[in-house]
């Protein structure tokens, strides 16, 4: 008898489809917040990474966490940043929680 589940991807495997998606999406020279205001922008990323981070913890403390919760605080977080250098670290946070997303997805089907 043969098993006939699907393994989960690999992250190496994940991050292939990453990188051909990247191409896709091609080179954009924008403001990372706000367009013309980016305090504006990050002002509100700020309210919304704070609100996004309170029902991700209130789920946590009640046992039903999602990932839609963790990735929203995550990306409100890294765009309400004003330091280059953090909003890159952020967003290579959320680049990781997103992997992680993926690999939950993939064993959930397997």
């Amino acid at each position: 008898m043969t098993d006939t589940k699907k393994r989960p991807a690999s992250v190496t495997a994940i991050l292939s489809e990453v990188r051909a998606a990247r191409k896709v999406v091609g080179e954009r020279l924008v403001p990372m917040a706000g367009g013309r205001h980016p305090n504006k922008g990050r002002e509100h990323h700020q309210r919304e990474a704070n609100r996004w981070r309170s029902i991700d913890i209130s789920r946590d403390l009640d046992g039903v966490p999602g990932w839609d919760s963790t990735l929203l605080a995550a990306t409100f977080g890294a765009l309400a940043e004003e330091d280059p250098r953090h909003v890159r670290g952020g967003l290579v946070r959320l680049a990781a929680l997103a992997v992680a997303a993926v690999e939950s997805i993939d064993r959930e089907a397997a």
